[in-house]
């Protein structure tokens, strides 16, 4: 859907062997393992898998949102030219909101509901800007205008409860855009919302994005979302990144035998309604527990004993840039293996 970018640019972020654990009764969980990825400026790049991939916990790790009993046990988060894991919780707080922001899941809880929309946004503005109360309220109808929300004015008097989800999500991306950060971080922005409100707010960040012109990670586990917004796509899973690369040519042709599987129980409007989508037998392995092969060999229908002892590295398969972490992967071959 998306033309490829060009990447002789610089990345806005560039990530480095992100590792963050958790520190559990079983032991140490190390919920994100050695992720690495760039963002160029204007692309958006997908982070999808299954629930409890580590998808989410990579975002906060960079906004640095990380609570006890979590931490960042290593990486680098290259962004402006510092690394953000370097950063103290006051120099952090300078970046959050003017030069990164996020959009979390559930509106109704990240947003405050005990006071008006128009109180947590100038709170907002203030915090960062030295601006009067009338100043910091105008800025905000104006993103709540940008992100389309009727009679805005009138929206600022109101409490988030008050609002249907549609519109507590956009006053949480207009809250995002308030002081026009360079990157948006958008944790599954759609997940709470019915079908159709999810495609009006899939299009506005798209239609944002290109506007603004800001990068933005878009993080789902919903394949058909990411295919309609991304440029990129990272496919997580259990912690660990199993393949990247440029949309269309993962919907085309999936590298890692996870992709097509994921792609494969996932509805299409070729798909047989009296027949059942096939399913990925098994479940995410336990962080606790997790193999000490490829982590996905356990469900994997093409696994060798070699899967099952080693595990494989992020590799390039290909001549487009693709990589891949399978030592038999579907499409092109990676060095010495094998493609299927």
């Amino acid at each position: 859907m998306v033309s490829s970018l060009p990447t002789d640019r610089a990345p806005a972020l560039s990530v480095r062997n992100l590792t963050t654990v958790f520190q559990t009764r079983e032991g140490v969980v190390r919920a994100v393992d050695n992720l690495s990825f760039d963002v160029y400026p204007g692309e958006c790049v997908g982070i999808v898998g299954e629930s409890g991939s580590g998808k989410s916990v990579a975002s906060l790790s960079i906004m640095g949102l990380i609570g006890y009993p979590g931490r960042v046990d290593q990486g680098q988060v290259e962004f402006g030219g510092r690394d953000l894991l370097l950063l103290n919780d006051k120099q952090m707080r300078s970046i959050r909101g003017t030069q990164i922001g996020i959009i979390f899941q559930d509106p109704l809880t990240a947003l405050n509901p005990l006071f008006t929309v128009g109180r947590q946004m100038t709170d907002v503005v203030r915090a960062h800007r030295k601006v009067s109360k009338s100043d910091a309220a105008a800025l905000a109808v104006e993103k709540l205008r940008l992100v389309g929300v009727s009679a805005p004015e009138s929206r600022l008097s109101a409490y988030p409860w008050e609002l249907s989800g549609g519109l507590r999500q956009r006053v949480a991306i207009a809250m995002a855009l308030l002081l026009d950060p360079q990157l948006i971080i958008a944790d599954e922005p759609t997940t709470a919302l019915d079908v159709s409100i999810q495609a009006q707010i899939i299009e506005l960040l798209r239609s944002l994005k290109d506007q603004l012109n800001f990068s933005l990670i878009f993080v789902s586990h919903d394949l058909g979302v990411i295919r309609s917004i991304a440029d990129r796509v990272i496919v997580m899973y259990a912690g660990h990144t199993l393949e990247t690369s440029q949309v269309d040519a993962l919907f085309q042709q999936p590298n890692h035998p996870y992709t097509a599987a994921l792609l494969g129980s996932a509805p299409t409007l070729a798909s047989d309604p009296n027949q059942p989508l096939p399913a990925i037998e098994g479940r995410l392995p336990s962080l606790n527990n997790v193999p000490k092969g490829c982590v996905f060999a356990p469900r994997c229908h093409f696994s060798t004993e070699r899967c099952v002892s080693e595990r494989p590295l992020l590799q390039t398969a290909g001549q487009d840039g693709r990589q891949v972490a399978c030592f038999y992967p579907l499409g092109a071959p990676v060095n010495e293996g094998v493609g299927r």
